[in-house]
């Protein structure tokens, strides 16, 4: 499943390179199970490419290719305006087997065993990002999924966007105006 996942995000990024995009925003990963073909799953990725109007390379991941984050646009202009960019749409995940011998039992080490799945997932998810010369992850999600495997199997999704600082001054971001609606 990773390695499809893989593939799904290259294509993206391989289109937006023929585009001539900086970047892509809003990326997600649609999974789907193809129930024609048995225990088949169509993985696709989506997102938004973006241009910048001057000095795009600054955008571009440190190997010079575009950068793809799940963030909204308005929350990458928000990161953009604090001084750092994208790096690369993030995701790991580790698939714990759980299993009962008999009907009724209570499964003493289940609490252990997901959060030791969620952990594993989080720190290959680092690691991905820290190859990617990134120097932190926002947006973080953890999903649980049961899909392929049946209920004796457990995958835990982490997915997020690695950033990396591309200016030292740091921009304060002004809230929004807020205009109270109660009719007082």
């Amino acid at each position: 499943m990773y390695n499809a996942r893989e593939l799904a995000m290259f294509r993206m990024q391989a289109e937006a390179d023929a585009l001539g995009a900086d970047g892509i925003v809003g990326a997600r990963l649609e999974i789907q199970q193809n129930e024609g073909y048995g225990d088949l799953l169509d993985f696709v990725a989506v997102g938004t490419v973006v241009r910048a109007r001057e000095n795009g390379t600054a955008w571009r991941t440190p190997a010079g290719r575009t950068f793809t984050s799940d963030l909204s646009g308005q929350d990458f202009w928000k990161l953009r305006k604090a001084g750092y960019v994208p790096v690369q749409f993030v995701h790991q995940s580790f698939r714990q087997m759980l299993r009962q011998q008999g009907q009724n039992v209570e499964l003493p080490n289940f609490t252990q065993a997901t959060y030791d799945a969620r952990e594993i997932a989080m720190a290959r998810m680092q690691a991905e990002a820290e190859r990617a010369q990134a120097i932190g992850v926002v947006g973080v999600r953890v999903t649980e999924s049961t899909r392929v495997w049946g209920q004796h199997a457990v995958e835990f999704l982490c997915l997020g966007t690695s950033v990396r600082r591309v200016e030292e001054n740091e921009h304060v971001i002004a809230s929004p105006m807020v205009i109270n609606l109660d009719a007082t």
